[in-house]
């Protein structure tokens, strides 16, 4: 997939660092990104032979303490050059970025200097807790997001899927400053960046600045951490789990525990076409899909979602609804391989997917995201694009086949009992 008037060029600096800028000419916007590959996976790391154990939720953690810049908010300095910003953390990854339809010279030296200055006291760290422990029990008393926390918790007992992102409350009451430092200094040395831009304005003069910031922040280490998986058994953790909060209807899910592949290839396969099948089972494709409505069987909040890599393999199917025994069927039904899938079907999934991956390129955001990530994890992301082109229905129905469905767990939240 060639998108249209779009330059893209890449390059290593001096300090290891990478650069992706995106040229899109005849916009005013620009967006700019900083990312390290570190996230909630970050529980385990080997660096030149040592294991080190971190607390959960250290990526997390550390990302809110970076806005303390030089005893300020760091997004009130961005606001000041008529810049907004702001970051998140994934399972893999830490990303900061700004956009902007200004100057683009002011806010991209800061974004630059305050990823690479961790500036922090123990008193900022302590105010920082009771900031995460509300958002902590914010999450917690949401029941669409406890359901997957519990699916996770479900399915795995050793991979740090079980462990939420934010960590556990145990571990955010004793972070410390000591915790928060060692963790940046493994993780965001500056051969571990990628910067990602997307502008309007020549790609010549955002490099040559790019580099001038970077000249100030050589690599600082000589082995880089990497992150490290307990072997985890192929059962579920736990079969069932059921609690009770403040819900109108049952929430109920079911996981399906399933492998990760050698290949990041056939990750971005799998993952692709498990997607496109769930859609075609799941949607308005499939002339079951209005009985379901009918019968009441799910309603607004329901759907599926599936992940592949190289540690771990899951599908997710969710409901909010009265019927959970016959949401359960159809969840079984999905699984046994019962539900047909029209050619004619997914062709038209295909030609939607593919449609939202050209608008995709013009959404600078999500562009400069993807861009960061397939850096981080080693493909090109333009060529992923493509793989729902290439994908036939054979394909996919022969991966869906090869999946095994054995291993699978039920979370249930249901309305409080009077």
């Amino acid at each position: 997939m060639k998108p249209w008037k779009t330059e893209i060029r890449k390059k290593t600096l001096k300090n290891g660092a990478t650069v992706i800028l995106i040229r899109k000419p005849d916009y005013v916007q620009s967006f700019f990104l900083c990312g390290f590959g570190t996230g909630g996976f970050n529980v385990r790391e080997r660096i030149a032979g040592e294991t080190i154990q971190n607390r959960t939720g250290c990526a997390h953690f550390l990302e809110h303490q970076m806005f303390h810049y030089h005893d300020e908010d760091v997004s009130d300095l961005f606001a000041k050059m008529q810049a907004q910003t702001n970051a998140f953390t994934s399972y893999t990854e830490t990303a900061y970025y700004f956009s902007t339809t200004a100057d683009i010279e002011r806010p991209l030296s800061l974004l630059l200097d305050f990823v690479q200055g961790l500036d922090i006291t123990e008193k900022t760290v302590e105010k920082e807790k009771g900031i995460i422990l509300s958002e902590y029990a914010m999450y917690d008393q949401n029941p669409d997001f406890r359901l997957v926390k519990e699916l996770y918790a479900s399915m795995y007992g050793r991979h740090p899927l079980k462990y939420d992102i934010l960590g556990t409350e145990h571990d955010i009451e004793q972070m410390s400053v000591t915790d928060l430092k060692a963790f940046y200094a493994r993780n965001y040395d500056p051969s571990r960046m990628v910067i990602v831009g997307i502008t309007g304005q020549e790609l010549d003069p955002v490099f040559q600045h790019i580099e001038e910031q970077e000249e100030k922040y050589p690599s600082r280490i000589e082995s880089k951490a990497v992150r490290f998986f307990p072997e985890e058994p192929a059962q579920v953790a736990r079969a069932f789990y059921s609690m009770e909060m403040d819900v109108s209807a049952p929430f109920v899910g079911f996981a399906y525990k399933l492998h990760g592949y050698e290949t990041l290839e056939q990750c971005l396969k799998v993952d692709t076409a498990v997607s496109l099948w769930l859609d075609c089972v799941l949607g308005p494709v499939n002339p079951q899909y209005q009985t379901w409505l009918d019968h009441q069987v799910i309603s607004q909040m329901w759907g599926a979602e599936a992940d592949f890599h190289k540690d771990h393999g899951y599908i997710l199917f969710y409901a909010q609804t009265e019927k959970v025994d016959a949401f359960r069927q159809v969840v079984e039904s999905i699984a046994r391989g019962e539900q047909e899938i029209a050619p004619e079907g997914f062709e038209s999934l295909k030609i939607q997917a593919l449609a939202r991956n050209i608008r995709s390129l013009d959404h600078f955001e999500s562009l400069a995201i993807e861009m960061m990530r397939a850096e981080l994890d080693g493909y090109d992301y333009l060529e992923w694009l493509d793989l729902v082109e290439e994908l036939t229905l054979d394909e996919v129905l022969d991966i869906v086949k090869s999946l095994d469905f054995s291993n699978v767990c039920e979370v249930r939240i249901d309305p409080l009992r009077d």
